[in-house]
């Protein structure tokens, strides 16, 4: 997300050493960290309009800014584009497109305009996760930050996203958003609703 965070960033990054949460390295992996079903397929599900709704937190985990999201993804052979426009609470517009290629089972490259490098993408069970390194304009340089980017698929097509933020070992912020397809089933527990 281009211009992610242009004011919390300058702050954060100046007073890095006195951030207020470390991120050490994660031992999480998509085998350790998901459910067998429903299977996330990365070119499946985003195929088409997706719709989502999130916000970002900075490292003390008060809201900074929110945004809605609409992606529109294409198939084309092994690689599926993405085009995703954001629009901030603070008015901002924002657009993005990223390709991902299918390189083995459960395994992508992703790539995007303010991506340093390739994207790690590897799948399993419910889990999708995209490690990269994405690039924040912060006044007249740009530096880059580490993001870990999870996503789980639950019942009915939802998809919650959490991506975490960090420099240097320190945790900088949080993006939580939730993915939704249009005309998606209601969820299951609508059935339970009066029940006794």
């Amino acid at each position: 997300m281009r211009k992610l965070m242009p004011k919390f960033a300058a702050a954060s990054l100046a007073g890095l050493a006195a951030a207020l949460a470390l991120t050490g390295c994660s031992t999480l992996s998509v085998e350790t960290n998901s459910q067998p079903t429903p299977k996330f397929v990365l070119e499946d599900y985003f195929q088409g309009r997706t719709y989502a709704y999130g916000l970002f937190e900075g490292p003390d985990t008060k809201l900074q800014r929110a945004f809605t999201v609409v992606a529109d993804g294409v198939q084309s052979g092994d690689t599926l584009t993405l085009n995703e426009t954001f629009l901030w609470s603070d008015g901002e517009r924002q657009t993005r497109v990223w390709t991902f290629k299918k390189i083995g089972e459960g395994r992508y490259e992703g790539r995007a305009g303010d991506v340093d490098g390739v994207a790690r993408v590897t799948t399993q069970g419910n889990a999708l996760r995209i490690q990269y390194k994405l690039i924040l304009p912060i006044g007249k340089t740009k530096i880059a930050v580490d993001v870990d980017d999870w996503s789980h698929q639950f019942a009915d097509g939802a998809v919650i996203n959490r991506a975490d933020m960090s420099k240097f070992g320190l945790h900088l912020g949080r993006i939580t958003l939730t993915f939704i397809k249009p005309g998606q089933a209601r969820p299951v527990a609508e059935g339970l609703v009066g029940q006794r």
